[in-house]
């Protein structure tokens, strides 16, 4: 009897233990099928730039001015990385998703939690600025929360998506230096008060700076073709035998008026992408007889216009979103269109 008894104790004992390691086996699976689902849903980090526009609610050209709206914000601060995203549609709870998407994209600095997301969901009408906490010290959640109500839900709704999102990216930028986050907010109360009489006169004042503008933008692009023009004709005596063509006096002069200077950081020098879309180092050129052999080999890097410059790796330095992802733990605002 004793030895029967001590059976079904020692069988049961092992069907304890078995249920116990089946009901853990079963908790750790749906706790993985839940991170698996979590992360399918987290769309890839855009391959360049800071903008992944995957409800196409932006053409190229708003994506681009966005990415350098936020490519100067990034240079000028070291307390705010911000990135941009629309979607159709996300599975679970929009501000999991928001989070989770600022975490995996590595929105921010490393060690420094500063990152910003803005999320637009265009199926729900969901709206959100996802502020990691280092980034909190400057861009507080009431903050963020007039930001949504008075630049990013207002041209939402107009449908002015590019707009939206610019307006938004400059305050939020503007909360990077006190100062002029303060003196934005001011000018703003100010703006509900000026009458007619004070118009006239910024009127007045901004058709006279215009006109001196004019004035000296046109005696210094004046010093500037002379300079070029300097430099050619000492080039054109030292090969008498080569041609310069009129386009590619314009295009030096482009170059000179746009790089008078060269860069601060020699050491590092940019990058650009060639006519073939390789990306080279941008050398500074500081003469024609220099500049000349460059635009032949490269004349959409050095044709004298603005490149887009692009940061190669995710170190974090100033220029660039991604490198951090810590720090988001619910800050912020969220909003509706």
């Amino acid at each position: 009897m004793l030895t029967l008894t001590s059976s079904r104790s020692s069988s049961v004992f092992r069907w304890f233990v078995l249920s116990i390691f089946a009901l853990l086996a079963a908790v750790s699976l749906v706790a993985w099928s839940a991170d698996a689902a979590r992360a399918a849903q987290v769309p890839p980090r855009p391959d360049s730039g800071a903008v992944l526009d995957q409800a196409d609610i932006l053409s190229d050209t708003d994506e681009q001015r966005i990415n350098e709206r936020i490519g100067r914000g990034n240079e000028q601060n070291e307390f705010i990385r911000a990135a941009v995203l629309t979607v159709n549609g996300v599975d679970g709870d929009f501000e999991d998703f928001t989070r989770q998407t600022a975490r995996e994209w590595g929105v921010g600095e490393a060690g420094r939690n500063n990152g910003v997301l803005i999320v637009a969901d265009m199926d729900e009408r969901e709206l959100r600025i996802e502020v990691a906490d280092g980034a909190r010290e400057v861009l507080s959640d009431a903050t963020a929360e007039d930001i949504m109500e008075d630049q990013l839900e207002p041209g939402f709704r107009d449908e002015e998506y590019a707009q939206a999102f610019t307006a938004t990216l400059d305050s939020v930028y503007d909360q990077s230096n006190p100062e002029a986050a303060a003196q934005a907010a001011a000018d703003r109360e100010r703006t509900g008060n000026i009458v007619m009489w004070v118009l006239l006169g910024i009127a007045g004042l901004v058709v006279a700076v215009v006109a001196g503008s004019i004035v000296w933008w046109s005696k210094d692009q004046k010093k500037v073709r002379e300079q070029a023009d300097r430099e050619i004709e000492r080039y054109q005596c030292e090969h008498p035998d080569e041609e310069i063509s009129d386009e590619v006096r314009k295009r030096y002069y482009k170059y000179r008026s746009n790089h008078r200077k060269p860069p601060k950081d020699s050491k590092k020098p940019p990058k650009a992408k060639d006519q073939d879309g390789v990306e080279r180092d941008v050398q500074y050129a500081s003469t024609f007889q220099s500049w000349l052999p460059l635009y032949v080999m490269y004349p959409a890097i050095y044709s004298g216009t603005n490149h887009s410059i692009s940061s190669s790796g995710s170190s974090g330095s100033a220029g660039t979103s991604f490198g951090g992802g810590g720090g988001f733990s619910g800050g912020g605002a969220s909003g509706s269109f």
